[in-house]
C-alpha cells in the first residue's frame, strides 16, 4: 500500500491514550449534546430510526466507515485544541504547523460532508462561498484562520475563530453519531465528489492558496476516500474482481504521485507552488481515473444515486 502521511497515521497510534482521555473529557458534553443535537447543531434534521438504518444496503459497511470518521474527528478535536493553544501561547510558526496538522483529519472526514452541509461550510467554507467574501460575518473556520495566519500574520485575530472552530468540530462529533444521516449511495457519491475536487479546484491550488499546502489536502482527500471504500471492497470484489483490483491500483498510483513530496517530519507537504504543470496534470488524471472506477463500483453494487 502507498505511504500514508507520517503524522496522519502516527497520530492514530501515538495518541491512542490521548484520544481515550479526550473521549472521557468530552463524555459529559456529549451526553448532554447528543440528547439535544437536533436542536443545537447547524444540521438539525430528522434522523432515521435504528430499524430503518438496518434495512439500508451495506449498513455494516456504512457503519464501519462512519466509525472511522468518528475516530478521525477525535483526532481533529485534539488538533484544533493544539491550534488554539499555539495561537494563545505560541509562535506564528508553531501556529502555522498546528493549522496544517488540523487540516489532515478533516480532509479525511469530509468525504461524508453531504450529511452535514452547514457544518461543513462553517468548518471548511472558502471566502468565495460567502456574499461579502473574506469580510462576510458568516465566513469562519479553517480558511478564515488560514488567511489571518499565513496572509496577514495576525495570531490574535485568528484566536476567536479557532475557538469557534473547536465548538464546530465538537458539534461534528455528535452529528457523526447520528447514523441515520449516512448511506452507502451517499458515501460513494462523496468519494466521487472528492476525487473530482482534487482534479479541479485542489490541483489549481484554490484549496490552500495562502498556506501553500494544497498537496496536504489532496493527499488526505484520497486517504479519506479509501478509508470509506475499504469497507465495501469485499463486496466489490465479489461482483467484479478486476474492478476491485483496478480501484486498488488507481489509489496506489494516486498516492504515489504525491508521496515523495512529504518528509518524515510533520504533516506538511512541499509548497504547492513548487509543483510543476506536468505533475499537476498527473495528479488530476490519477484522481479522475480513481473516480471513474468508483463510479463503476457504485453501479456494480446496485446502489441508487444519493
Amino acid at each position: 500500500m502507498p505511504r500514508a502521511p507520517p503524522t496522519g497515521w502516527a497520530r492514530r497510534t501515538n495518541s491512542a491514550m490521548n484520544r481515550i482521555t479526550n473521549k472521557q473529557r468530552l463524555s459529559s458534553v456529549l451526553l448532554l449534546g447528543l440528547a439535544s443535537c437536533q436542536a443545537t447543531t447547524l444540521d438539525s434534521q430528522p434522523v432515521a430510526t435504528p430499524a430503518a438504518v438496518v434495512r439500508q444496503p451495506f449498513s455494516n459497511s456504512v457503519g464501519h466507515g462512519v466509525s472511522n470518521a468518528i475516530e478521525r474527528c477525535d483526532d481533529l478535536i485534539l488538533c484544533v485544541e493544539e491550534l488554539l493553544l499555539a495561537l494563545e501561547t505560541g509562535t506564528l510558526d508553531g501556529a502555522c504547523h498546528a493549522y496544517a496538522a488540523a487540516r489532515a483529519p478533516y480532509e479525511e472526514i469530509q468525504v461524508l460532508a453531504a450529511a452535514f452541509p452547514e457544518l461543513d461550510l462553517a468548518i471548511d467554507g472558502r471566502s468565495s462561498e460567502f456574499e461579502a467574501g473574506e469580510f462576510d460575518p458568516g465566513f469562519r473556520g479553517f480558511h478564515r484562520i488560514e488567511i489571518l495566519l499565513f496572509a496577514r500574520k495576525r495570531m490574535g485575530a485568528a484566536t476567536p475563530y479557532a475557538r469557534q472552530l473547536l465548538q464546530d468540530v465538537q458539534a461534528l462529533r455528535g452529528v457523526l453519531e447520528e447514523r441515520g444521516r449516512f448511506s452507502a449511495a451517499a458515501t460513494f457519491a462523496g468519494m466521487q465528489r472528492r476525487c473530482m475536487d482534487v482534479a479541479t479546484r485542489m490541483v489549481s491550488s484554490e484549496e490552500e492558496m495562502w498556506s501553500n499546502q494544497s498537496l496536504l489536502v489532496i493527499h488526505h482527500a484520497w486517504i479519506g476516500c479509501y478509508e470509506q471504500y475499504k469497507y465495501f471492497a469485499g463486496a466489490v470484489r465479489t461482483e467484479d474482481a478486476l474492478l476491485a483490483e483496478r480501484i486498488d491500483r488507481a489509489y496506489r498510483k494516486a498516492i504515489e504521485e504525491v508521496a515523495g513530496e512529504f518528509s518524515s517530519e510533520g504533516v506538511e507537504g512541499s509548497p504547492f507552488t513548487l509543483i510543476d504543470m506536468g505533475q499537476r496534470r498527473q495528479i488530476a488524471d490519477s484522481s479522475l481515473k480513481l473516480r471513474g472506477y468508483l463510479i463503476q463500483a457504485h453501479e456494480a453494487l446496485g446502489l441508487k444515486d444519493a
